[in-house]
């Protein structure tokens, strides 16, 4: 079970999970994971990142990747607005792996400040702490992302495969082919991962689940549920 709730702008999901996998997608945030227990792997175009009992990882924008949970697995996993990662004057936080009790319990007391609705300022505050924190540890831990990192072009998920072929003029397989050798992602799965974003925005706004589903497109209610808790593990009614 997975529950859902935004304290301002910061988004929190927690989850119970013994089974699940996450189809391949981005953020376009930051995201930090936080493993109370259980284990989480991480899977990159080339590497895996496995994250264990009280540890945290912290991945960048637009990096593309997948997770899978195969066992009892308790986590939180934060979504940060960019801004509050990316201060003037320092090194950008890259993709990496934590394992050092005093950086976890401040992630745990960071944890509690969002979830308490404190001041964005007070947030921000202890975001610079982290920033002193990471640049203290050891180059080891840090996940060479430069060569994962892809550009997400943005398409019209309403149009077929057929249509932004044509408009690429190239054929249906050729731009297929390419899109994925480019961007990470096949067409079909950054359609999917676009219209799971905003079907959880219209959800915010009130909208009913089979209105978000004739909305965007979807065959029927089912397929729109089966997509949904694939990117999201859980169902549009209850994160609603």
């Amino acid at each position: 079970m997975v529950s859902y709730k935004k304290y301002l702008d910061i988004e929190v999901f927690e989850g119970e999970l013994s089974n699940h996998q996450y189809p391949w997608h981005y953020h376009t945030c930051y995201t930090i994971i936080l493993v109370e227990k259980g284990l989480i792997i991480y899977e990159f175009e080339n590497q895996k990142v496995e994250v264990y009992e009280k540890e945290v990882f912290i991945i960048e924008p637009f990096l593309i990747h997948r997770n899978k949970i195969s066992q009892q697995t308790i986590y939180t996993a934060i979504f940060l607005p960019n801004e509050y990662l990316e201060f003037k004057g320092k090194n950008k936080i890259l993709t990496q792996i934590i394992r050092f009790q005093n950086i976890v319990d401040w992630f745990i007391g960071l944890l509690h400040k969002i979830k308490q609705n404190e001041h964005n300022k007070a947030v921000c505050t202890s975001l610079v702490e982290l920033q002193a924190f990471i640049e203290k540890i050891p180059q080891k831990h840090i996940f060479d992302s430069q060569s994962h990192r892809k550009i997400i072009p943005e398409i019209d998920c309403d149009l077929s495969i057929n249509e932004l072929s044509k408009k690429a003029h190239m054929s249906k397989f050729h731009f297929q082919r390419k899109f994925k050798q480019y961007n990470g992602l096949t067409v079909g799965q950054l359609k999917q991962q676009e219209k799971t974003i905003r079907a959880k925005i219209l959800l915010e706004k009130g909208k009913l689940s089979t209105d978000v589903a004739h909305e965007l497109g979807f065959f029927d209610q089912s397929h729109f549920i089966k997509y949904f808790k694939k990117m999201w593990a859980t169902t549009p009614k209850n994160f609603k």
